[in-house]
């Protein structure tokens, strides 16, 4: 919803929240955390705390049904470990900004692809919940 003049009380503000999860080597649609009915995706960060070893893994999170729509094949490097923000991984239309239509159990999958060890860290999901009948930008 457009407004011609925007005010102090529109936009409405919004409070922020994260859920932040450990990413495994081992991890095949496991499990990691939920995300409630309402919440909009506003960020994924992803923080590398090892460099994979021989070659890059990369994983995807998100939820039955629509597996990568969080992240989408983020690769962890050979190279670099620190923090990261997800860019063009961030996944699908489904995921970020758009309101979740029920509760979310979040899955992540790793693919070790020639990776021999390392390429692990945590996901930093970020979110704000929007009311009943509110859109994003209400």
């Amino acid at each position: 919803m457009a407004v011609a003049s925007p005010n102090m009380s529109y936009p409405k503000p919004r409070n922020v929240q994260t859920k932040a999860f450990a990413v495994a080597r081992a991890d095949s649609s496991t499990t990691k955390c939920v995300l409630p009915k309402d919440a909009v995706i506003t960020n994924v960060r992803v923080l590398q705390t090892s460099d994979a070893v021989t070659g890059a893994g990369a994983f995807s999170v998100g939820w039955s049904g629509a597996t990568t729509a969080v992240l989408n094949a983020f690769a962890m490097a050979t190279t670099k470990v620190g923090l990261a923000i997800a860019g063009t991984a961030i996944g699908t239309v489904a995921g970020a900004g758009t309101k979740l239509d029920s509760d979310k159990v979040v899955i992540c999958s790793y693919t070790v692809g020639a990776s021999t060890s390392g390429g692990v860290g945590y996901v930093f999901i970020d979110y704000f919940l929007a009311g009943p009948g509110e859109n994003i930008d209400d």
